[in-house]
Parts: structure tokens; C-alpha cells; sequence
């Protein structure tokens, strides 16, 4: 067995293009997808024509205390025209104690931009009213009860990345899996697996013996991958490391096996190279790396998209980051892992060996 893991591994260190390239191409798109996504505020034109600049001052000051919304000041004419030019859909208009909206077209964020400028101008109002009521007082507000709650939508931008991160690394490593598996399609192909099968070595050796590889390249190449990009991408998560490594390992040695499956039904070195870009791009698709599958209501979809390993391995990872899921609790993707990559291997060796001793 150690004989054909260290047999695989040199001949992968001699020509390692295909590995690189695959490295390069997972760090390349996590940057720019996760640059696109998130990270950025909303940037909301606004005037007065009835405040001095003091006032519009202090109420500027006041809303962009936001993280996610940015109130900037223009001219009258100029929010007018932009309006009328479609260059944004909605304005504000800033008072003393009220605001209006310039709506053009009706967009996603208004209704978040509305309910944040009623709640700060509320608040604003009410401490204005007991300032009114009681002129000898001075009026502060303090937190008397802090709460520290983390949900999804807390750690928005943050889970954002981790879902990128996490998809695109899984999604190349399926390609760097799958194609460096076409080595052992070319062995079947050549003569050469029948030969190691009528050798003194047992099959069990052999089978082992390139699974490990295989699977031992996945771990390397994910684990190398998830370091380098959770410090460019500056990840400060509370992940549950022994859930996400368990689900980690169950997801490439589901690869794995799924690649066993597709070498064994190959008939052609092209047909093969051909299904794998095909099998690796829709699963990662229908199992939501590319998008959220929050945002797809067809039932039958996000049923298929429960059988999908991707699928499996990143949504199990976020769901035990964003709600602190023990192990116990989040054995559930392990699990369907593992019971596809039984099924996945159990028939790629059966017709493996099928082949195999047709040959022989």
C-alpha cells in the first residue's frame, strides 16, 4: 500500500501544473467573488432645504452611525436629475424631526433604509420630548442591558466570505481530485491496473494504496487553501474546528469515491474528461457554492441539492458556525457524506473489478 501511495505521489510531483493551477484559480476567484459580496455600505443621497449647516451636520453624523448605510449630502438639482436619470432609485429628504423619500423606482433597500431612518428619527424625537418636559435635566441615554447575539445576519459580511471561501475551495478541489484521477483511468486503459491486480500484491493494497493518495491530496490542498484565504480574507469566526474537520474529511472522501465511480463507467479518456467538468459544476451548482440556496424556491431543486456533497460540507460548516451546533448535532452531514461515498464506492469497485477480471 505504501509502496503505490509513494508511486502516485512522485509521479504527480513531476509534472504538478495541474495542481498549481488549480491552487491559483481557488485564490483568484474567492478574492473577487468575496470582493463583490458584502463589505461595502449603502450609499444614500440626501438635502434640506430647511436646516442650517450645523443641523445638517449633527443629523449626518447621526445616521451614518451604521455599519451597513451611508448618507452623503448633495444639492437639490442635483438628486433631482440623478433621480430623473435613474443613476439611483430614491433620495432623502433631511427636517428637523420628519424625512421624506424621493422615490424614482422601487428598490430592495428601501424599505431597510426607511426602517432605519424611522427608528434613529423616533428616538431622536422621544429624547426631545422629555428634554421638553423636564428643561432642568439633563437627558442622557445609556445601555443599561447589552446583549451579545449572533445570527446570521450579524455576522453577515463575515459568513458571506466564509460561504465563498468554502465553496470555491471545495468546488477546484473536486476538479484537482477528479483530473489527477484520470491517471488511474490511464493505468486501467494501458494494461497497467490489470497488471498490479495480477501481481502478488492484494487488491485490498492496491485499492488503499491510491485512495489514500487521492484523499491525503484533497486534505493537503484544503487545508492549505482554508489557511491561506482565512488571512487574506481576515475571518474572525467561532468555527467549531472538530465539526468542520469531520465534515471536511467525509466531503473528500466522498470525492474520491465518486471519482472511483466515474473512472470505472468511462468508457474513453475524452468521455471522461468531458464528464468530470460536467459532473463537478453542476453539483456544485444545484448544492448552492455558487449562490444561496435561500434564494431558489423549487421544491424538487432544493431536494436535489440535498444529495449534493458540496452542499453537505458547506452549509453543514456554516450552519454549526452561525448556531454553535455541537458534534452531536451536526453528525447529520457526516453522515449523508459517508453513506454516499459508500454508495459511491461500493458500485465503482464492483465495476472495477468486473472489468478488471473480464480482461484478465
Amino acid at each position: 500500500m505504501i509502496t503505490v501511495f509513494l508511486m502516485q505521489w512522485k509521479r504527480t510531483l513531476k509534472s504538478p501544473l495541474l495542481l498549481i493551477l488549480f491552487f491559483g484559480l481557488t485564490i483568484l476567484m474567492v478574492n473577487v467573488v468575496a470582493g463583490t459580496q458584502g463589505g461595502q455600505k449603502l450609499e444614500v443621497a440626501a438635502y434640506s432645504h430647511n436646516l442650517s449647516e450645523n443641523q445638517i451636520q449633527y443629523k449626518l453624523d447621526r445616521l451614518n452611525q451604521s455599519d451597513t448605510i451611508s448618507i452623503h449630502l448633495k444639492e437639490k438639482d442635483q438628486v433631482e436629475e440623478d433621480i430623473k436619470m435613474d443613476k439611483y432609485g430614491f433620495a432623502l429628504v433631511l427636517e428637523e424631526d420628519n424625512y421624506q423619500i424621493l422615490v424614482g423606482r422601487e428598490t430592495e433597500q428601501l424599505p431597510v433604509v426607511d426602517q432605519y431612518l424611522r427608528r434613529v428619527y423616533s428616538e431622536e424625537n422621544r429624547l426631545r420630548s422629555i428634554q421638553e418636559q423636564n428643561p432642568e435635566q439633563v437627558i442622557e441615554v445609556k445601555d443599561h442591558l447589552l446583549l451579545n447575539v449572533s445570527s446570521l445576519s450579524d455576522t453577515g459580511n463575515s459568513i458571506v466570505n466564509l460561504s465563498v471561501m468554502l465553496g470555491m475551495t471545495f468546488y477546484f478541489t473536486i476538479f484537482s481530485i477528479l483530473f489527477l484521477m484520470t491517471d488511474l483511468f490511464e493505468d486501467k486503459r494501458d494494461g497497467i491496473w490489470n497488471r498490479l491486480i495480477f501481481s502478488p500484491i492484494s487488491r485490498a493494497k492496491i485499492y488503499l494504496g491510491h485512495l489514500f493518495f487521492y484523499f491525503s491530496l484533497g486534505v493537503l490542498q484544503i487545508t492549505v487553501l482554508l489557511t491561506l484565504l482565512s488571512q487574506m480574507l481576515l475571518l474572525d469566526l467561532n468555527i467549531n474546528y472538530l465539526v468542520a474537520i469531520l465534515i471536511t474529511l467525509s466531503f473528500i472522501l466522498c470525492i474520491v469515491s465518486l471519482g472511483i465511480l466515474l473512472i470505472a463507467m468511462a468508457k474513453t479518456s475524452s468521455g471522461l474528461m468531458v464528464l468530470i467538468p460536467i459532473v463537478a459544476t453542476s453539483t456544485a451548482m444545484l448544492g448552492g457554492a455558487f449562490w444561496p440556496l435561500q434564494v431558489i424556491d423549487n421544491r424538487f431543486l432544493l431536494f436535489v441539492a440535498e444529495w449534493m456533497p458540496i452542499k453537505q460540507a458547506v452549509y453543514g460548516i456554516i450552519e454549526a458556525t452561525v448556531q454553535y451546533k455541537s458534534f452531536l448535532e451536526a453528525i447529520q452531514p457526516v453522515g449523508i457524506l459517508l453513506l454516499m461515498s459508500l454508495f459511491f464506492m461500493s458500485i465503482g469497485i464492483n465495476m472495477m473489478e468486473r472489468v478488471s477480471d473480464s480482461q484478465l
